[in-house]
Formats: C-alpha cells, sequence, structure tokens
C-alpha cells in the first residue's frame, strides 16, 4: 500500500525546486498529492504538464490539471510541444520531446520527479529484451538517475500500480484517463494489455519476480561495469573530455572498447544511447582508415543533446550536430570589426593590439567575410613562398569538418587573414603600428 509519508525518506531538501511531470493520469496525480501533504516539500513544487496537442482531448487535461493543482495550493507549469507536420509520431519521439521541453524549463538546483512504478518498470525490461538490449537495459528504470545534468527521482518504483490505484480510491483522488493507453500499435500498450495478462498463469505465475531478479542483476552487472568504463576514460580522455583515443581504444579488448565508448558517448549527451549506436561508431568511425573523414549522426539537427562523432589524428572528436555545415561561399559579409559578427558557423570578434595581427591602417579600406570556395592562397609570415589553404590546413591540424566553417576575412578582392589561424604576409601590422587581433570561435566549439 502507498504510503505518501514514505515519500520524506527522499532527500527533497536540498533542491531548490521539485518538479513533478504531471499528465493529470492516476499516477502523477497520486504522486503529485503526496508531495503536497508534505508542508515542507508543498511551498516549493511545481507540477508541470505537457500538452502535446495530439488528443482532442488535450485542453480538457490541461484544464483538470490546472484545477487540481490551485485546489491543492500547488505551482502549475503548462506547457506545449511543437512537433513537425511530417514527422511520424512515436512513443520514443514524444518521449524526447516531453523530455526536452520540461529540460528548457528546469535550472541547475532543481529536481524533476517522474510517476514511474514497479509494473512500468517490468514492462520497460520485457520492452527491452524483445526489442533487443544489452546488460544496461535489462537494469530497467532507475529509482535514481540523471538528464540533461539535472536530477531525476522516481518516488514511485517500487510500488505497483495496484498500490496506487488502491490509494486513490481510498483519498478520494481524482484523474484523467489517456485514451491512447488503449493504442495497441503502441508497443508498451501491447505489452501491457497482451503479453504480461498471459504470462500471469500457471505457466509464469512467478515471472514478475523472476524479471526482478533479472533486472536487480544486470544492475549489479552494470555497476561493474561502470566502474571498468571510468578507470578507461582516464586513460582514453588524456586531452580533452570531447576526445577520445583510438589508439588507447584499441590496447583494450573489443568488449571492454566498447564499453568506455558506450560511457563516452552517454556522458557527452543526455539522449539515451543503443548499444546499435555504439557498434556503428566503433565498425564506421573508430575502425575506419586514418586517410578517411567517416561521420556517424544521432538526433536531429540543432536540437539539444543531438551529436556527431567524427575522425581526426588518432581521435574520436563528439561535436555537436549544428544547422549549419559550412560558411555559404556565395555571400559577403561587411564587418565592422568593433562589433562581434556573428555567422552561421560561429562568431569573428577581434581586440586592439601593437605591432601584431592584421594592419589596422590596411583594415580601414573595408573588410568582407567569405566562405571557402578552393583554391585561395595565403602566405603566413615566415613562409617563403604562398600555399593553397587545404596544404595549410592539414599542416596545421585543422579538422577537416571545420575548414568549409571557418571565415576567411578579404580586403577589397584579396585574402588577409584565415580567421585567426594566419594573416597573410602583405596584410600584417608593421612594428609600432596599431593592430587587429582576430578570434574566432565556432559553434561546434561551445
Amino acid at each position: 500500500m502507498f504510503d505518501p509519508d514514505h515519500l520524506k525518506d527522499i532527500n527533497f531538501e536540498k533542491y531548490s525546486r521539485i518538479a513533478i511531470a504531471f499528465s493529470g493520469g492516476l499516477d502523477s496525480s497520486v504522486l503529485l498529492q503526496g508531495l503536497a501533504s508534505i508542508p515542507e516539500y508543498k511551498k516549493k513544487l511545481f507540477a508541470i504538464h505537457v500538452n502535446h496537442g495530439i488528443s482532442p482531448n488535450s485542453d480538457s487535461w490541461l484544464k483538470h490539471c490546472e484545477q487540481m493543482c490551485a485546489s491543492i495550493g500547488v505551482n502549475f507549469v503548462p506547457l506545449k510541444i511543437y512537433l513537425e507536420d511530417n514527422l511520424k509520431v512515436s512513443e520514443n519521439l514524444l518521449r524526447e520531446a516531453r523530455y526536452e521541453t520540461i529540460l528548457s524549463w528546469l535550472k541547475k538546483g532543481d529536481v524533476l520527479c517522474t510517476a514511474h512504478h514497479q509494473d512500468d518498470h517490468i514492462e520497460t525490461v520485457l520492452f527491452r529484451i524483445l526489442r533487443g538490449t544489452g546488460i544496461k537495459g535489462l537494469s530497467g528504470i532507475e529509482k535514481f538517475s540523471q538528464i540533461g545534468g539535472i536530477d531525476l527521482i522516481r518516488p514511485l518504483i517500487n510500488y505497483s500500480k495496484k498500490d496506487l490505484l488502491e490509494h486513490a480510491n481510498k483519498s478520494g483522488i481524482d484523474w484523467v484517463e489517456d485514451e491512447s493507453n488503449e493504442d495497441l500499435s503502441f508497443s508498451r500498450n501491447f505489452i501491457r494489455k497482451n503479453i504480461l495478462p498471459n504470462l500471469n498463469n500457471e505457466h509464469w505465475p512467478s515471472y514478475f519476480n523472476s524479471l526482478s531478479y533479472l533486472s536487480r542483476k544486470a544492475k549489479e552487472a552494470n555497476e561493474i561495469l561502470d566502474e571498468i568504463a571510468d578507470l578507461d576514460l582516464k586513460s582514453c580522455t588524456p586531452e580533452s573530455f570531447d576526445k577520445l583515443s583510438i589508439l588507447k581504444i584499441k590496447e583494450l579488448s573489443r568488449a571492454r572498447g566498447l564499453n568506455v565508448l558506450f560511457k563516452w558517448l552517454s556522458l557527452n549527451t543526455h539522449l539515451g544511447i543503443s548499444n546499435k549506436l555504439t557498434d556503428q561508431v566503433y565498425k564506421s568511425v573508430l575502425l575506419a582508415s586514418d586517410s578517411s573523414n567517416p561521420k556517424v549522426s544521432f538526433g536531429r539537427k540543432g536540437h539539444k543533446g543531438s551529436f556527431q562523432v567524427r575522425r581526426f589524428n588518432n581521435f574520436l572528436h563528439h561535436l555537436p550536430l549544428t544547422e549549419t555545415e559550412s560558411l555559404n561561399d556565395k555571400k559577403d559579409w561587411k564587418w565592422n570589426p568593433d562589433i562581434p559578427l556573428v555567422l552561421p558557423t560561429g562568431t569573428l570578434s577581434m581586440k586592439v593590439s601593437s605591432g601584431t595581427g592584421l594592419s589596422s591602417s590596411l583594415s580601414q579600406k573595408g573588410i568582407i567575410i567569405r566562405g571557402r570556395a578552393g583554391g585561395e592562397r595565403c602566405k603566413p609570415q615566415g613562409r617563403s613562398k604562398s600555399q593553397k589553404l587545404k596544404k595549410l590546413f592539414q599542416e596545421y591540424g585543422v579538422p577537416p569538418w571545420e575548414r568549409n566553417r571557418i571565415p576567411l576575412i578579404y580586403i577589397g578582392d584579396d585574402l588577409a587573414a584565415v580567421s585567426d589561424l594566419w594573416v597573410c604576409e602583405d596584410f600584417l601590422a608593421e612594428k609600432d603600428e596599431e593592430g587587429i587581433i582576430l578570434n574566432w570561435t565556432d559553434n561546434l566549439r561551445n
């Protein structure tokens, strides 16, 4: 039987705000009223209702949730999801969109609570088995985890659906029923309605306990794998956490290499990483030839948490998946160096210097910014002759994916500088002359 007093066992005092993903259904209604019954929690409780706008009942659910919060004196936060018209609606898409929307409201010091319960946990384990999962997936739904740098707690995970229903009926809690829960085209609904009831018979009367045991053992195995992955990460990320050493991973067994790769990918995004994706990165990027420029992308361009993995100089590079891959070579941007210039691929700014950088007097003729078209040449200071940018990029170790993103600085029709990498010799500031030191920040480095 569910007892709201048991929620006091969770240390919510350390959080500034307690957010609940509140749909208005049975589970989240029990959780909301349970936390609201504890005075020290209620004062910093926020019910986050995400309106998907899919069901014709969405507006009535919103009104119900707002009225319930008003009746018990809890802060109500309505949020709306705007889905693209051409997107196919799926369980995974809605879940990702829901969490992304909630995370946009949360801030450091908050905690997010969801109303997942014991039945959800068992359904998840079985769903992952049927879909195909690794050891991590078998551990099911954790009570304590993180998402997007925010603590995520599921206070009801040790209670069954029956426990919550009995408490709701006893306490007079009203809730809404989502008709999509009856839609058997959703995998979890099919498992809940058609598979689990048929397991609960004379053949497998203890299936619930068996899956729970499997989940506990998988969790123990995951703890060991995590400890090993943490040790391997220290040796495989010697320069930056955004880079993973290919040579170090190849010193490990394949299984151990996949384990550390999975951990690295997971820590770099709040989106769920699959074993299939990890295998793809391992085979297509890590094992690719040194001369190739492979890429594996995950998520949607411009969306938080989406990323790409690329290979260069014996390192795997974890980069955001941006809307713009290169700077348009057919467009010119006039630039007043006193004001930072925001370009599709990053931001160009400057600071004044003396005797170094781009000649300030020459730049007064007007600065034009262009993207790379190919064939450009520059003679950096100290070189005997000019060289093609392609050769200079290779020599200075500029990754291939950055080369068409960086801005080229023109004075008149002449190339004067290449972002903050080089000033072409004819445009260098003279000794004691005022100069301009350029600074380029690529969106990929944010």
